[in-house]
């Protein structure tokens, strides 16, 4: 089920978000709760040769669309996603050459919530953390805001 779900997105980013392609960001995983993406260093890369920050940015933001994206799949629902707010903290360079962003767990009275609030309203809106790190800690730290509706 889950491949299914990773294809499904893929699909999607590919129809939807075409800067997906050349930026080389794919989905690598999803467990029914956080997804990991990743993107080569190489066309996402600065005159420093490590990751540009609005690439890293851009994985970020994606990674938390993908995940309400694919909470939603996993409801049978669908619905206009868009990011409302983000705040991210560049910690240190990265330099690896396959960037993977995961997101972080998101509390399940929050998930319960969103969930209601968009049967009951047609509108929700949920907050999704994500990072990029290494074995020595967060070197990118997401958090954004994203609006559904139905």
């Amino acid at each position: 089920m889950h491949d299914a779900a990773l294809k499904k997105l893929q699909q999607t980013l590919a129809a939807e978000m075409p800067i997906c392609t050349p930026m080389g960001i794919v989905p690598t995983s999803w467990d029914g709760l956080q997804l990991a993406m990743q993107m080569p260093l190489a066309p996402n890369r600065n005159h420093q040769y490590s990751a540009f920050a609005g690439s890293l940015n851009a994985l970020c933001t994606i990674v938390g669309w993908g995940t309400v994206f694919l909470m939603l799949h996993r409801e049978g629902l669908a619905g206009n996603i868009v990011i409302r707010r983000s705040q991210i903290r560049y910690h240190r360079p990265v330099r690896a050459e396959a960037i993977v962003a995961r997101g972080l767990l998101i509390d399940g009275d929050d998930v319960g919530f969103f969930f209601e609030l968009l049967r009951s309203k047609g509108r929700s809106k949920i907050e999704v953390s994500t990072e990029i790190a290494d074995d020595q800690g967060a070197l990118v730290s997401f958090h954004g805001s994203y609006v559904v509706q139905d």
